[in-house]
């Protein structure tokens, strides 16, 4: 009987082999790149990249995901398969040998482990192919121990989108240097957010500890870009809300909210167009961006500020 090995690529020789593993013809899985480019990045280096091998021949694959000059994993996808349990004890080795007992990254501060990113069509609902696709990447993380957390979209704007108009009827300043003012303005916003990850947070340490974790982790980012951060104001000076743009590795808001008092004049339009016009002032030509499904607000507002659903994310923790 043949014998099923786990191991990471031996090196960078190996990555073509790797992106040439069978993808789900569904769009299951699928990248908005192509794999040559997120290596170029520095997104995935050979002993992050895993696969089951049998008679020479991979099985399965499955690709940790940090951004360029990151030490450990801060995600995993490009997870295929033909066998529900290979994906399982694939990610069951790979996990095992690149979790270490002091595990961090921003995303899981206190510990933890990559979460799984099952990247969908923007359809993926509606087709029977890829439920199909979705179900079994589902079950074999399931049986290794992940459970599903939240589903994103993924959305995109690209100068060739054009930028809406800037707002004027918000005043901005920087953020960065109203340490305190900024704290105490997210922590208005968390009260009743609609953002899983947010929620957690604050759940696991505390509204104030929550906060000052997602600056700390924004700003040490290798890209983090304080200089945009801003606070917003109405003329009279009430304090609207707040935007947090970094670079990971591409432009994305961090975060982004407007406090309650001031929710239902679409505000947050506001907040993402002048994020728009502060990362092109600075030379960027694109934003990568997501938000829960459940956040409609939100999803609404990336709309009518020109982005592009590109596809769907089930996060699995």
């Amino acid at each position: 009987m043949s014998h099923t090995i786990y191991r990471p690529l031996a090196d960078a020789g190996e990555y073509p082999r790797f992106a040439a593993f069978p993808a789900a013809a569904s769009g299951v899985g699928a990248r908005t790149k192509r794999f040559e480019e997120y290596v170029a990045d520095g997104d995935y280096l050979p002993h992050r990249l895993w696969v089951a091998e049998r008679d020479g021949e991979f099985v399965a694959r499955l690709a940790f995901w940090a951004p360029e000059g990151g030490q450990l994993p801060w995600s995993a996808d490009y997870f295929d398969f033909a066998d529900v349990e290979v994906g399982a004890e694939l990610m069951r080795a790979a996990y095992a040998a690149l979790v270490p007992p002091d595990y961090s990254v921003p995303p899981h501060p206190e510990g933890g482990r990559p979460d799984y990113h099952l990247f969908l069509p923007p359809d993926w609902h509606e087709r029977a192919d890829a439920r199909s696709d979705a179900a079994a990447r589902i079950a074999a993380a399931e049986r290794f121990g992940l459970v599903r957390f939240v589903e994103r979209l993924n959305l995109r704007w690209t100068v060739d989108d054009g930028l809406p108009p800037r707002p004027t009827r918000l005043r901005f300043e920087p953020a960065a240097d109203r340490y305190d003012e900024l704290v105490d303005v997210m922590m208005r916003v968390n009260e009743n957010t609609l953002d899983a990850h947010v929620r957690r947070d604050v759940e696991r340490w505390g509204p104030r500890p929550a906060v000052e974790r997602m600056i700390a982790d924004a700003d040490g980012l290798p890209d983090g870009n304080r200089d945009w951060w801003r606070l917003a104001y109405t003329p009279a000076g009430a304090v609207v809300g707040f935007m947090m743009p970094v670079k990971v590795p591409a432009p994305t808001l961090w975060y982004v909210g407007v406090v309650p008092e001031h929710r239902g004049h679409r505000y947050s339009d506001d907040l993402v167009a002048e994020t728009l016009h502060v990362i092109t002032a600075a030379g960027e030509d694109r934003m990568q961006d997501s938000t829960d499904v459940g956040n409609a607000p939100m999803a609404a507002s990336f709309a009518r500020c020109r982005y592009t659903v590109t596809g769907r994310r089930i996060i699995l923790v």
